[in-house]
């Protein structure tokens, strides 16, 4: 059984260093990488050269880009699907799908035997006749938002699977998938 859970976390270092904080920043996704970690993020609002220069602008005040990170709250976040993390004033509330109550203690367990405060805000059942899986859903979703459904296309299959830190097969072979999916899902729908 799936659990859509939403955590709160305290803001990290990495977020207060970039300034970021005071504006809209989702972190859409979590990516080992040698030493440290590549964090997705979404960001929204006024141009930040310093932290901006390595992003992708995808709308007018959006942009998409990675940063590497070393924390501890990300290295145990990184072993579960992150749907997104929201940079709030005074914390980053989480929604995380984990395998049960079980997966859900571990989580909770790594965080407490890490000294890490996380305050559990809701916890649900995620329906099993979803159209999609939770990583289809979270990989749609980014590539709605990055402009790849466009036209024409804001990004690329290719700078979008690189931004993901995946192959652009395996990037191609997910959204086909979802798509059919979600086509198939809205034929059955209207009994066509």
């Amino acid at each position: 059984m799936l659990l859509h859970v939403t955590l709160k976390t305290p803001i990290e270092d990495w977020i207060s260093i970039n300034d970021i904080y005071t504006t809209s920043v989702t972190i859409l996704d979590i990516r080992p990488d040698s030493s440290s970690y590549r964090v997705l993020i979404e960001y929204k609002g006024k141009d930040n050269e310093k932290f901006l220069s390595s992003f992708t602008k995808v709308s007018k005040n959006s942009y998409l880009g990675t940063l590497q990170v070393n924390s501890k709250i990300i290295s145990i976040l990184s072993k579960y699907t992150i749907m997104q993390g929201n940079v709030v004033p005074d914390s980053i509330i989480w929604t995380v799908i984990v395998d049960g109550y079980q997966e859900l203690k571990r989580l909770l367990k790594e965080f407490v035997d890490n000294k890490i405060d996380v305050k559990v805000l809701k916890v649900v059942k995620a329906k099993s006749d979803a159209t999609i899986t939770a990583r289809q859903e979270q990989i749609i979703k980014i590539a709605l938002e990055a402009g790849y459904f466009d036209f024409p296309r804001r990004i690329t299959l290719n700078q979008l699977a690189e931004k993901l830190n995946i192959s652009s097969s395996t990037l191609a072979e997910i959204l086909r998938r979802a798509e059919k999916n979600i086509i198939e899902a809205y034929f059955k729908e209207r009994g066509l």
